[in-house]
This record gives structure tokens, C-alpha cells and sequence, in this order.
């Protein structure tokens, strides 16, 4: 069902490098109907960047479809978000914002006063689970400011300014949604950077750019001479040129590098989702694009890792012909934009609208109608009914018992507000952070040349630390141990780790000969703090 308040007539735009991509569509109550695909090259002379070239082109190719919707809902490509998951405890959903700025302010390489911040949760918590995961995405808003003048240039009303990963992943969700795995890798390859995303159980829970670049004439398709829209297709019709979009097919030399970078590229981020989700395997991979890359890559992906691939065609999620889906294998992401616009019962990320704490102020004001109708028959009460003698006194007892009201509805926001603000405190506390703790950890290891470690797994449940390492020496493993156990922070008495070794694998052909496992217990080393804790929450 369509969100009430949100235009019916929608274009999803989106662009790279190369490639305007637009999707018209129709939200209606009894669904969504896509009017119509297309995309168009950006030409030399256009800075993509440059909110008056960007916004005329977009408004020629418009023009030139004579598409004359007015509300556009664009998305933040990846590399231009800062995107976390945090763990943070089940609140009232009108608590959560306040929360969120608070922890991940932590996190942003720049003051959380420059930046827009929105964020979901995943769509597996539970009410009464003790904490839930929260996907908090932050884009500067110098950034938002350049969309906004984009499509005001292009003389539209910008409806909704969402993040790519995300739209990716409802377009990925509906394209699996009668047998969905646990675990989908989703790729969407781009000129220049491709965008590789994680879901587990319908939540997006990792995301990265990755940097390949992709020349134009390894498609292997025809180049467009100028900027004119290129019809990928209009549902249920015939469509002029539809044939050759996505054909292209890579070969030679440069079509093996370019797959192997991308191979490399889907290696990488699947050891980095690792670290945080210990032994994950990927169940099924989704790859779009229409670079002529693509089904090269899913083979090579199937030969070399195992995993069951497929290209993104929307056929089945729209009700089109198997070939009009694979047309429209690049529009993943407008695709998944224009879902989540008609999605009303999901909330979605929305820069240009995020997520507020609702303040008392505005709580007032929504019961102001209320108010004034009590004021209304206060008035008129002394005319119909109250002798003359006692109006003086009722009204000023009324005022009297306004006042009392109002103290009485401050003090009891002022304890909720001391309240919410000691459960962060509380839960700040038991979290470590984590560049303090590797800094320590790391302090003390010998130089690379010594021991080398291979892959690092940290846990706030256990405060634990999983080093696995290889040594050129049999006894590096000891003084690696002792070192971390004598290890003291400036200022205390007390050790700050605990280390139990693994057992010692010897591969004689290796350069490290010997490899072990240190699993590293954080301790509390602070007396001081821990107190506090235990008068915290007496």
C-alpha cells in the first residue's frame, strides 16, 4: 500500500560514472506499476558532479520521453555513505533516534553536526529480544545538499533520497522472496565502482565499494553517439532497440583481468563480512549489470567458490517476459527504490526525512486541538450553567490546576529523560572499544618479521580477542603470551589480559613455520569504574 502523504507518480533515478538509469512508475492501492525503463549515456561534456549539468540532462532526457512526473526519489551510492551496524537495547521506537546519534557520533571520522543520519533495524528483531541490530547509515550533508540542487535543476520535487545498498537489497529480497536464502551476496557492477553487499535473513548486514574499473569497450557493445534516452523496454510492448541492451560479451585479455579483479573483489568482501560473522557461508549470489561482464563473472564465481549464481532479472517480481527482465538487469537499484516507495507497512532509509526523536514540544502540539476545545467550553461554561458570583473563583482554580498539570507532566518527562540517559550510560559502559584494545594487544606483539597474524575475530559478547598468527620461532608463542599477561595500562595495577594458546601447528615448507591461535580475555583493570558500575545499578 502507498504511504499516505506521497506522490503517486514517481521517477527513480540514478546514476554512475557513465550511465543515467530512470524508472516511471505508478504507486497504487491496488500496487505498483512500472510504466516504463530507460537509460542514457552521460555525455563527455557533462560533470556528473555539477548539480546545473547533472539536473539539465536529466530534464532533456525527460523531455524527451515526455515524462512529465514532478516527484523523484534518488539513493546515495555506497562509497559516499558511512554505514554501521550497532547493537544497541530494544526502546520505544520514539527513544531510538536520541540513541543512535549518541553511539554512532563515535564512529564518524568527521563531527556528527556535518552529517544526515538514518538508520533501520533489522528485519528479524524481536520485542522481546534484550537488544536488536541497527543499520545506521551517515552522508554529509554538503553531499545531500548536491542531490537536492540536482534534481531542483531538473525541475522536480525530490521526494525521497535513499542509499543504493539498501534499495539493492529490496530489489534482491523481492527477486527471492518464494525461496530466500539465508545468506545472499548481492553485486551490482558498476564502471568504476562496483557495490558489493551481504544479506542474511532479509537484512542488509555488510556493504562495501569495490574499485575495478571497466572500459567501455569491454561490453563489447555499440556506443551511443550522443546523450538521447535508450528505451530498455515498456512493459507489455514492443520496444524499439530493447535488443541490444546487456548483450555485449567480454573476451580476450582484458575481459580475464577484469574478471579476476572482480573475482577478487567478491573474495575480499566476503572475509571481511567474516570477521564479524564467524564461518558464514554464502548460500546463493545475485549479480547485476549491464557491463557485459556479468555472466562471464557468474561462471567464473560458480567454478571457483561454489555458490549458486544467477543474473538479476526482475521478470518474476514485475509479472514481465523473461526477456524484459534481462533488459533491465541494471536498474536494480531504481527498481528497489520505487518497491520501497510502495512498501508502506517497511520503514526504509530516507536522508532527506530521517528519523527524529518526537520532542515533548511537539507531543503538546498535536493534542493543541484538543486544548483549545477545552478552553472553548471553559468559556462558555460561566454563560450556561456557573452563577456570575463564582466565575472569578472557577477560573482561577481552573488556571491553578493547569499549572499543577503542567509541573506535574514536566517532572515526569524530566525522569524519563534521566532515565533513558542512565540505561546509555550503563550500556556505554560495558562496551569495549575496540581501536584502544588492538592498540594495546598490538603494542606488545613483536615486530612482522617475528610473527605475522592472519586473521583477527573480536567479540563484545565473551570481551574476547581471536588472534590467529604464524612464528618463525617455536618460542615466540610464549613470549607473545607473557607479554600480553604482564601487560598494564598507564595508571594500573591490575593485568589487562588473560591468554590461553592454542595448540602449535608446525608447517616446515611455510616462511612462519609455526602457526597457533591466541585467544586474548579483556579484564577489568579499573577498581574505580567498577564501583561506579555497581552504585549505577544498585
Amino acid at each position: 500500500m502507498p504511504i499516505r502523504g506521497r506522490a503517486n507518480r514517481v521517477v527513480a533515478i540514478d546514476w554512475d560514472a557513465r550511465t543515467l538509469r530512470i524508472v516511471h512508475a505508478f504507486v497504487q492501492k491496488r500496487g505498483l506499476k512500472i510504466d516504463r525503463l530507460l537509460s542514457a549515456v552521460i555525455p563527455p561534456d557533462c560533470d556528473s558532479t555539477n548539480p546545473e549539468q547533472m539536473g539539465s540532462h536529466i530534464r532533456r532526457v525527460l523531455d524527451r520521453e515526455q515524462i512529465h512526473t514532478k516527484h523523484a526519489i534518488v539513493d546515495v551510492p555506497r562509497d559516499q555513505v558511512i554505514l554501521k551496524t550497532l547493537v544497541l537495547p530494544v526502546v520505544r521506537p520514539e527513544e531510538l533516534p536520541d540513541m543512535v546519534q549518541i553511539q554512532i557520533a563515535k564512529e564518524l571520522p568527521f563531527p556528527a553536526g556535518e552529517a544526515v543520519i538514518d538508520f533501520v533495524t533489522s528485519a528479524t528483531a524481536t520485542e522481546d529480544a534484550p537488544t536488536a541490530d541497527v543499520l545506521v547509515a551517515a552522508v554529509r550533508r554538503e553531499l545531500l545538499e548536491k542531490y537536492e540542487a540536482t534534481i531542483a535543476a531538473a525541475g522536480l520535487k525530490l521526494e525521497r533520497v535513499g542509499l543504493r545498498p539498501y534499495a539493492n537489497t529490496v530489489a534482491a529480497c523481492e527477486l527471492l522472496k518464494y525461496a530466500m536464502p539465508e545468506r545472499v551476496l548481492f553485486m551490482d557492477v558498476r564502471p568504476t565502482l562496483t557495490e558489493i553487499d551481504v544479506i542474511h535473513n532479509s537484512s542488509l548486514v555488510f556493504s562495501r565499494a569495490a574499485s575495478v574499473s571497466i572500459p567501455e569497450a569491454a561490453a563489447g557493445g555499440e556506443t551511443q553517439e550522443d546523450d538521447a534516452p535508450h528505451l530498455a523496454f515498456v512493459p507489455a510492448a514492443e520496444s524499439e532497440g530493447s535488443d541490444d541492451v546487456g548483450k555485449g560479451e567480454v573476451g580476450g585479455e582484458r575481459g580475464r583481468t577484469i574478471i579476476d579483479s572482480l573475482l577478487v573483489e567478491v573474495t575480499r568482501s566476503i572475509e571481511a563480512y567474516r570477521a564479524t560473522d564467524a564461518g558464514a557461508q554464502i548460500d546463493h549470489m545475485v549479480i547485476a549489470g549491464d557491463l557485459g561482464v556479468e555472466e562471464s563473472l557468474a561462471e567464473a564465481v560458480h567454478k571457483k567458490l561454489g555458490v549458486t549464481t544467477e543474473l538479476y532479472n526482475p521478470a518474476s517480481s514485475f509479472g514481465w517476459e523473461p526477456q524484459e527482465g534481462a533488459a533491465a538487469s541494471a536498474f536494480a537499484s531504481t527498481l528497489g527504490l520505487v518497491l520501497g516507495q510502495a512498501d508502506g507497512a517497511v520503514v526504509h532509509f530516507d536522508f532527506l526525512h530521517p528519523k527524529k526523536t518526537v520532542s515533548v514540544a511537539q507531543q503538546r502540539l498535536k493534542k493543541a486541538p484538543f486544548v483549545a476545545a477545552a478552553v472553548v467550553l471553559l468559556l462558555l461554561a460561566p454563560v450556561i450553567g456557573l452563577e456570575r458570583s463564582t466565575r472569578d473563583e472557577r477560573a482561577e482554580l481552573a488556571r491553578i490546576e493547569r499549572l499543577i498539570d503542567e509541573h506535574e507532566a514536566t517532572r515526569k518527562d524530566n525522569k524519563k529523560f534521566l532515565d533513558f540517559v542512565e540505561r546509555i550510560r550503563v550500556f556505554d559502559e560495558d562496551q569495549h572499544v575496540w581501536v584502544d584494545v588492538l592498540y594495546d594487544v598490538m603494542s606488545v606483539l613483536p615486530p612482522s618479521d617475528e610473527l605475522v597474524f592472519t586473521h583477527i575475530d573480536m567479540r563484545q559478547d565473551g570481551a574476547r580477542v581471536v588472534l590467529k598468527t604464524k612464528a618463525k620461532s617455536r618460542d615466540t608463542a610464549t613470549k607473545v603470551s607473557h607479554s600480553l599477561m604482564n601487560f598494564r595500562r598507564p595508571g594500573r595495577d591490575k593485568p589487562r589480559f588473560s591468554v590461553r594458546v592454542g595448540p602449535q601447528t608446525e608447517k616446515k615448507r611455510e616462511r612462519y613455520t609455526f602457526w597457533q591461535d591466541f585467544t586474548i580475555k579483556i579484564l577489568e583493570d579499573d577498581d574505580t569504574k567498577k564501583s561506579k558500575r555497581r552504585s549505577g545499578r544498585g
